[in-house]
């Protein structure tokens, strides 16, 4: 990712459809105590980390991030929580009752996210992420071609659960997440384009088209595609 890639995603709130309806209904599903040790893997700028705090507020939140900024903001807007600069496959401080992740997962690949994630769950723990997925077999070519760039490897509800399986986790519950978790980042998101796009250079330009070309995509063919929550645990 470009200097100006990181310009458009400066002071997002997000970097991934997600709301703190779907993390409610997860952390239920799950059953994650109150007191819970909660892992936020690929945790960004800290939405879901601001969400966990509301929802659990005895919990001890860890995140986990490859972005160094990213890193660098979660600490600055919420002292209580233990941010790493990191891979989030090799997280610090478990074990974890809750490891979650929005949409991140497909980093590592999602089978060597949760292979690795299981060594660090306490007994009884779980783990709960997002992943896009197709949601039908009729795919318009502006789908197809947008998704063959930017994730090839992208399956669909039978795969996904296939792969969860070969993990060593059983699932135990799954949805996809709402319109409204997609407008919690998509809307943000295109109005710091349309806000930079005056005084853009030529880099940025490209990547505000690109960003925009994404959101219409999505407005004309989500019925596609979307994110799929699951909740797991290990099966052994």
């Amino acid at each position: 990712m470009n200097a100006a890639f990181f310009t458009l995603h400066s002071g997002l709130p997000r970097e991934a459809p997600g709301d703190e309806e779907s993390l409610a209904w997860a952390l239920a599903r799950a059953g994650t105590p109150q007191d819970a040790r909660i892992l936020d893997a690929g945790c960004g700028p800290g939405a879901d980390l601001k969400t966990l705090a509301r929802l659990r507020p005895q919990a001890t939140l860890t995140g986990v991030e490859l972005h160094a900024p990213f890193v660098e903001r979660v600490r600055a807007e919420q002292p209580g929580v233990r941010c790493v600069l990191g891979d989030m496959t090799s997280p610090p401080d478990g074990p974890y009752e809750l490891i979650w992740s929005a949409g991140a997962a497909y980093g590592p690949g999602v089978r060597a996210a949760l292979t690795a994630w299981a060594r660090q769950l306490a007994p009884g723990g779980r783990v709960a992420f997002s992943d896009c997925l197709w949601r039908t077999e009729r795919r318009s070519a502006a789908a197809r071609d947008f998704w063959a760039r930017d994730y090839p490897s992208m399956g669909d509800v039978h795969t996904h659960h296939t792969t969860v399986k070969a993990a060593g986790y059983r699932v135990l519950d799954a949805r996809w997440l709402s319109d409204a978790a997609w407008e919690a980042y998509y809307g943000p998101l295109a109005a710091r384009a349309r806000a930079l796009r005056a005084d853009a250079d030529e880099a940025l330009t490209a990547v505000l088209d690109e960003t925009d070309a994404e959101i219409n995509l999505w407005r004309q063919h989500g019925d596609e595609f979307g994110y799929y929550l699951i909740v797991a645990e290990p099966a052994g």
